[in-house]
C-alpha cells in the first residue's frame, strides 16, 4: 500500500466510530474527555483544604513519585522556573540524592499509594524531619499520612495514574499557592480551563480527521521512532509526550531538551541514513528570546539535513493555558496512534509484568 492510500485508510479508520468501542474496551476516550472537569475539581479541592501555613521556612521543595504520578511535578517545575521560586525538584528513586531537613517541603505523589520507591522516600523524609504533603487516591501512603495528621490531598478519580496528571498538577498548583511558594492567578486558572475545554472538544473521536489535529499528527507518527523536543515551559512536556506514546501507543519514543540537545544530539544529523525517526518540536509562544532562536536554528538544520519533523506551537494564552492544552494534545495524539495500530491504549501489560517480579 503506497503512502497516499495508507493515509486515506487511516483517515477513514479514525473517523469510523465503531472502532472506538471495539478497540478502546475500557473507554479511555471518556477519561480523556473529562480533563477539564478534573482540573475544576482539583482546583476547587485545594481551596477547601486547611493548609498548615504557620511560620515554616521552606528552603526547597522536593516532589517524590514515579511514572505518571511524578510527571505533574515536571510540569510544575517549568511553571515555577518562570517565577524563580525556591528550588523545586522531582526525585524518582529509592533515596534522596540531596539533604532533606525541616526546611524542606516533600510532596509525595502516588496515585495508588503503594509505589515502593515513593514509600521509601516518604519514610526517609519523615526520619529527616521534613514537612510533608501527600497527594494520592489511597493506599498505604494516604493511610500513613492520615495517621500522622499530615497535609493530604486526595485524587478522587478512577483512572490510570497517567490519566490523572492534570488533576495532580492542579492540586500541586493550588497547594503550593496556598503555602506561598508559587503565585497562581484565580482568573488565569478559570480562563485556562475554559480554553482547555474548547481544545478537548476539538480533539474528541467524533471530530472528523480533516479538522482534528491529533488524528492528523498520529497518522504522521505511524511506523516511526519518535523523538520529542521541548524547552522552556515545555521541557517537562517533552517527557510527558514521550511517556504517553510509550504507555498508550505501546511505541518507541524518546525525548530531548532544548537548548541542551544542540550541544550533543544534533551531531547525529550528519548521519547518511535515517532509521525511521520523526521529530516533534513542542515550541512555547512565551519565553526567552534566546530559546526561540534555538528553535529557529533547529528548524533550519532539520530542513537542511532532510530529517522529518513537525513543530507544534503553544497557544497564545498564559503559561498554564499552554501547558494544559499541550498536555491534552499529547494525550490524544498517543491515543489515536494506539487506535490506528489497533492497540487497546489502556492496559500496560509489560509494566505490570515487570512489577510482578518484585512481588
Amino acid at each position: 500500500m503506497d503512502s497516499g492510500a495508507n493515509h486515506s485508510y487511516i483517515e477513514s479508520l479514525l473517523d469510523d466510530q465503531s472502532l472506538y468501542a471495539s478497540v478502546d474496551v475500557s473507554g479511555l476516550r471518556h477519561r480523556l474527555s473529562h480533563l477539564p472537569d478534573q482540573c475544576i475539581e482539583a482546583w476547587s479541592k485545594t481551596k477547601l483544604m486547611q493548609f498548615d501555613v504557620g511560620n515554616h521556612k521552606t528552603n526547597n521543595v522536593v516532589i517524590i513519585g514515579m511514572g505518571g504520578s511524578a510527571i505533574a511535578g515536571d510540569l510544575l517545575i517549568d511553571m515555577a522556573a518562570v517565577q524563580k521560586t525556591v528550588p523545586i525538584s522531582v526525585v524518582r528513586d529509592f533515596s534522596f540524592p540531596m539533604k532533606i531537613d525541616r526546611s524542606t517541603l516533600v510532596v509525595a505523589c502516588s496515585y495508588s499509594g503503594q509505589t515502593e520507591e515513593t514509600l521509601a522516600l516518604y519514610k526517609e523524609a519523615i526520619s529527616n524531619g521534613a514537612r510533608l504533603l501527600v497527594i494520592g487516591s489511597g493506599g498505604d501512603l494516604v493511610n500513613q499520612a492520615d495517621s500522622r495528621n499530615e497535609m493530604v490531598l486526595t485524587i478522587d478519580l478512577i483512572s490510570e495514574p497517567r490519566t490523572a496528571v492534570a488533576y495532580s498538577l492542579l492540586l500541586l498548583l493550588g497547594a503550593l499557592s496556598r503555602l506561598g511558594i508559587i503565585v497562581v492567578d484565580e482568573e488565569d486558572v478559570r480562563d485556562s480551563i475554559r480554553i482547555l475545554s474548547a481544545t478537548v472538544d476539538g480533539l474528541k473521536e467524533h471530530v472528523s480527521y480533516g479538522t482534528n489535529t491529533a488524528k492528523q499528527l498520529a497518522t504522521k507518527c505511524l511506523s516511526k521512532s519518535l523523538v520529542i523536543y521541548g524547552g522552556g515551559i515545555f521541557t517537562g512536556m517533552a517527557r510527558r509526550w514521550k511517556t504517553q506514546i510509550n504507555e498508550n501507543s505501546k511505541s518507541w519514543a524518546f525525548y530531548e531538551t532544548i537548548p541542551e540537545l544542540l550541544h550533543n544530539s544534533i551531531e547525529a544529523y550528519a548521519s547518511n541514513h535515517n532509521d525511521g525517526q520523526f521529530l516533534i518540536l513542542l515550541r512555547p509562544t512565551l519565553g526567552d528570546a534566546r530559546l526561540q532562536s534555538r528553535y529557529n536554528i533547529l528548524e533550519k538544520m532539520l530542513s537542511e539535513y532532510a530529517i522529518p519533523f513537525h513543530i507544534i506551537d503553544g497557544d497564545s494564552g498564559s503559561i498554564l493555558s499552554q501547558i494544559l492544552n499541550m498536555l491534552a494534545l499529547g494525550d490524544y495524539v498517543s491515543y489515536y496512534l494506539a487506535l490506528a495500530k489497533g492497540v487497546d491504549p489502556a492496559p500496560n501489560s509489560v509494566i505490570n509484568r515487570a512489577k510482578s517480579f518484585n512481588e
